[in-house]
């Protein structure tokens, strides 16, 4: 299996989901589409509300990314949606600009939820990270401190996405209509990056299926 390295960006090393920034982001999208225009704005405004003027432009820069990736609904619904449709967006962002958060997604947290464990532990990110670089030149030659900051992050979304607990037992999720139609959008197969059945996949594919 070949996976081109660009496809694998391991610049998530930290902020989480950045949902609350990316309220705020959205927000501005909406009534200006243009991503550079808006993220100029955005760190004149200081909308991520960070202390430094370097710390406001990496950090606005990584948000506007994650939210140009999404169709225009899904912008609409992290402006606008209510907590829980923003932060499950905000997952599919994360996932649309990180392939490597996509595939985990799918291969590991949604597996577990499948399979009745339950439970995804630090030694299974470790173990999808080893599967992984096997083919993966990113990840083989990161730094071992890169992959222990890219682990918590991912821990630290998943919680914020609202797809762990702080046990890091999977929480099957529901998907509203909106927030199913965004991910439908970006792409039916993003529902498998989701703790989601396969009834549910099916369903809100709308395919017929168990």
């Amino acid at each position: 299996m070949f996976v081109p390295d660009d496809a694998y960006r391991l610049s998530f090393t930290t902020g989480g989901l950045l949902r609350a920034e990316a309220v705020a982001i959205a927000g501005l999208l909406v009534t200006e589409p243009d991503a550079a225009t808006a993220r100029a704005r955005a760190v004149e405004l200081n909308l991520v509300q960070q202390r430094t003027a370097a710390s406001t432009a990496r950090v606005t820069r990584e948000v506007v990314q994650r939210v140009d990736e999404l169709p225009r609904a899904g912008v609409e619904l992290v402006a606008h949606g209510s907590v829980d449709d923003s932060r499950q967006v905000m997952w599919l962002a994360a996932c649309l600009r990180y392939r490597f958060l996509r595939d985990f997604g799918r291969e590991v947290v949604r597996d577990r939820l499948l399979s009745g464990r339950n439970t995804v532990e630090h030694a299974d990110f470790d173990m999808f990270w080893n599967l992984q670089s096997s083919w993966v030149d990113a990840l083989r030659d990161a730094a071992d401190s890169t992959r222990v900051r890219l682990r918590q992050n991912t821990f630290l979304m998943l919680r914020q996405a609202g797809l762990l607990d702080d046990e890091g037992r999977v929480l099957p999720t529901n998907l509203s209509p909106g927030v199913a139609a965004v991910v439908a959008a970006a792409g039916d197969e993003l529902l498998l990056s989701f703790p989601i059945h396969d009834a549910q996949v099916a369903a809100l594919a709308g395919r017929d299926g168990a």
